[in-house]
């Protein structure tokens, strides 16, 4: 049996691709990021809405370490994005 269930596919990917290339670079999510999406998509968050806040959380951090390419997961971003999911809800 598949860690990934066939319907959780597309919603995965999709926030797996955008965040890779929002960050450029790795080839895949870490096991806990995959558990957080799939989390994102349970509570039945809208992918373009949970993109739109993992990359203002993206800019946020980046800024906040003042790296080219800071070191971040969506779980080290996950207050940032879960405020931004907060905000966008109002």
């Amino acid at each position: 049996m598949s860690l990934i269930e066939k319907k959780n596919l597309n919603y995965l990917t999709t926030v797996e691709q955008f965040f890779l290339s929002l960050k450029d670079s790795g080839l895949h999510l870490s096991a806990n990021d995959y558990h957080l999406v799939g989390q994102w998509e349970e509570r039945g968050i809208a992918i373009e809405r949970l993109c739109r806040a993992i990359e203002i959380s993206y800019e946020k951090a980046s800024k906040q370490e003042r790296s080219p390419n800071p070191k971040v997961s969506l779980t080290r971003l996950q207050d940032f994005i879960e405020q931004e999911l907060q905000r966008a809800a109002r």
